[in-house]
């Protein structure tokens, strides 16, 4: 199949998830907490709800529902029984971001509760396949925070000062938020609970979840957590009850270097990388092999080339990617691209993605994310080549590497083309900006992935670290067995020095 964006009609159905979280122990350092302090009062309810899937489902069925209760900070549902046909039907639980918060397939006899999503929206999902049905599912009652739960806008951190709040019970989560500036050299969380078991999780531009995070703690008791290099923007911090009921505190401190970081550098060499590969999509057609093209990418980079932070954005199926940090919507990837900013002067970067490509056909091009065609968190599913062009205009990183298995990518070219950044860029997409890029079934991959990657850096240049780019696209660019419109294009915006990853 090839990579362009295929409207299909869909058939919509509803979705279950409770899963149980594995939570294990390790010990971190302590430190005091701060004096100044401020309390938050929550309401919760629960009533009754009751939506249900086809008793059996059919097959092809591929449906979400949003429920939405108006005023809510945090919702979730119960479920009274699950039964879809295991590892092919599957039920999703998205928060309001849609971000997964629980995939489940086979029987929950029993049901049970979903995670909190943060807000006052969460979404279920059915998808089932071409054979074999099953009972389906049942949902009886929600249960939603208002007056300062998680999601709240009014939860600010302050650096260094303490809040206290408390939980009401098992699974009951709250949501805060903190700025964080440019040059911030490490980020120190302390949560102290008493009795009681709480977890923190921390997020960069979103709202992190239990799979979902930047960093977490879930040792047994509070937690104690330092996280480097966190990133300028805003930090969303979770504390959520595994255990227990009642107060607690928290403290935020944030430590900033005296000099470096930003455009000056630190002297110091990191290397960042957002990787997206999306196969299913929500509201069109799929694609085999962009899980496969991500998974290839991302074992690359980490054994061969030393990458220390790696984010990778999917679908839904988050088993089938070797690390997986968030569902690849177009919020969610220009979060992940927005963190890249925090690479300095020293620091290389690397955007990689595959999936679906549409545009007009002369020049005007965008990049299909995972809610292309529906739309989620205020985006319309198209990261289009002038927004990508504005959040790789901020990168100040030393070397930008950008690779682009999409449909019509190549339209992406002029816009990187024209950024006061571009002598720092080397930029290869599948295709021009009306040509096609392919799903290939002899070689499991996304035709010019494997290509530029397989075929080209690790089998004919032994995966050498100082491989040049361009010396691998020619290479490539030779074998490959696409032409025309379907000829992979190549930006080095400086010609007078290789580019190496």
């Amino acid at each position: 199949m090839n990579r362009k964006l295929v409207i299909l009609s869909a058939c919509f159905l509803v979705m279950f998830v409770a899963a149980m979280f594995p939570h294990s122990v390790a010990a971190l350092p302590s430190a005091d907490a701060a004096d100044e302090s401020t309390t938050v009062t929550v309401t919760r309810t629960v009533e009754s709800y009751v939506l249900e899937s086809d008793h059996p489902y059919s097959n092809y069925y591929d449906h979400t529902w949003t429920i939405t209760k108006e005023g809510a900070t945090q919702i979730r549902v119960h479920f009274t029984k699950i039964d879809v046909e295991s590892n092919y039907d599957y039920v999703y639980v998205y928060d309001y971001a849609g971000n997964t918060l629980h995939s489940l397939t086979g029987l929950y006899s029993n049901g049970g509760w979903t995670s909190y999503s943060n807000g006052d929206t969460i979404k279920i999902r059915l998808k089932t396949d071409y054979s074999v049905t099953k009972w389906g599912f049942a949902i009886d009652q929600i249960d939603y925070e208002t007056g300062g739960g998680g999601g709240s806008t009014t939860h600010e951190l302050t650096s260094g000062e303490t809040v206290t709040s408390s939980l009401s019970g098992t699974g009951d989560t709250e949501m805060w938020t903190i700025q964080v500036d440019e040059n911030c050299q490490s980020m120190h969380s302390v949560l102290t609970c008493g009795s009681n078991d709480y977890d923190l999780y921390g997020r960069l531009g979103a709202e992190p979840t239990t799979s979902t995070y930047d960093w977490r703690g879930y040792t047994s008791g509070g937690e104690d957590v330092t996280y480097d290099n966190p990133g300028a923007g805003t930090w969303y911090i979770m504390v959520r009850s595994y255990s227990g009921s009642g107060s607690y505190q928290l403290t935020v401190t944030l430590t900033y270097e005296s000099g470096g970081g930003g455009g000056s550098g630190d002297g110091v060499v990191h290397k960042w990388a957002v990787i997206v590969g999306i196969s299913d999509y929500e509201a069109i057609s799929d694609l085999t092999y962009c899980d496969e093209d991500a998974t290839d990418w991302y074992n690359y980079l980490t054994n061969v080339m030393g990458y220390d932070y790696i984010r990778v954005l999917g679908d839904t199926h988050e088993t089938n990617y070797p690390a997986y940090y968030a569902l690849a919507t177009e919020y969610n990837v220009k979060a992940a691209l927005n963190w890249l900013a925090g690479a300095d002067a020293d620091d290389e970067v690397a955007f990689i993605t595959s999936g679906h490509g549409s545009g007009n056909g002369y020049g005007s091009s965008y990049l299909c994310m995972w809610d292309c065609n529906s739309g989620e968190n205020g985006e319309d599913g198209n990261l289009y080549d002038t927004e990508l062009a504005d959040i790789v205009g901020t990168w100040v990183a030393a070397r930008i590497f950008i690779f682009v298995d999409h449909c019509y990518s190549g339209g992406l070219i002029p816009e990187i083309q024209a950024l006061s950044n571009s002598a720092h860029v080397y930029m290869t997409t599948t295709c021009t900006e009306n040509g096609y890029g392919y799903d290939d079934s002899t070689h499991q991959n996304g035709a010019w992935t494997y290509y530029f990657l397989e075929y080209g850096l690790i089998n004919h240049f032994g995966s050498n670290p100082d491989t040049l780019m361009e010396d691998c696209f020619d290479y490539a660019l030779e074998a490959y067995p696409h032409s025309g419109g379907d000829t992979p294009q190549e930006f080095d915006g400086d010609t007078s020095t290789g580019f190496t990853l």
